[in-house]
């Protein structure tokens, strides 16, 4: 069953959120402004080089670099690597990863655009495209929410199916962000110490679910 709100969720790296703030939201690979601000890349270049070409034939088209992705629950392929030390360049763990919390129900509502997908985007062409929120349903809700989530002799797809993708147009503005999440109180603190830098119209509750990561 489709829950309503439909969370969607992207983790970014603590250090990156004063970014963040400042440029109002998370802006898509193919629309970062040109402002000079220090933004700290956690994402695998192979994996990126290849996104930049996938055309979208569905909502706004385009590539996937003119959107800025999220999933639809925690615990994705892409944290596991970063937290084993698989992705070039990056050897922090999974500790200092913050997930950003917003829903697709507020995407629609602020008027922007987006697709979705059923899978991983790259997996074409097994992977379907959507732009109408009447078509969540067509989601592995039971997957993408599991700890476990390997292939199996049962199933050789599983994988794919976790890493559905919810991508939001140009930018999801920071007032679309609901909430935070950290994986411990010594990451909240340092999340609070960077929101007590801005107005309070732009802090955002933050929670400690240990949950949404993979144990140690």
């Amino acid at each position: 069953m489709v829950p309503i709100p439909t969370p969607i969720l992207r983790f970014v790296h603590v250090e990156n959120l004063p970014t963040l703030i400042r440029r109002g939201g998370l802006h898509a690979p193919n629309c970062i402004p040109n402002d000079g601000l220090i933004y700290r890349p956690i994402l695998s270049p192979s994996i990126q080089a290849a996104r930049s070409v996938i055309s979208i034939r569905c909502g706004p088209g385009g590539t996937i670099h003119d959107y800025v992705p999220f999933y639809f629950g925690p615990l994705s392929p892409m944290m596991l690597n970063l937290k084993t030390g698989r992705v070039t360049g990056y050897a922090q763990g999974q500790e200092p990863l913050v997930y950003c919390v917003s829903s697709a129900q507020a995407i629609a509502r602020a008027g922007i655009g987006f697709v979705f997908t059923d899978g991983h985007a790259l997996a074409t062409p097994i992977t379907a495209w959507f732009d109408d929120l009447v078509d969540l349903e067509k989601i592995d809700w039971p997957l993408v929410t599991q700890r476990y989530w390997q292939d199996s002799t049962h199933d050789m797809d599983r994988k794919r199916r976790k890493q559905a993708e919810f991508l939001v147009q140009h930018s999801c503005p920071w007032h679309c962000i609901e909430r935070l999440v950290v994986i411990n109180q010594a990451i909240k603190l340092r999340v609070e110490n960077v929101l007590a830098h801005f107005p309070t119209s732009d802090h955002k509750n933050i929670e400690v679910n240990r949950d949404w990561y993979y144990h140690e």
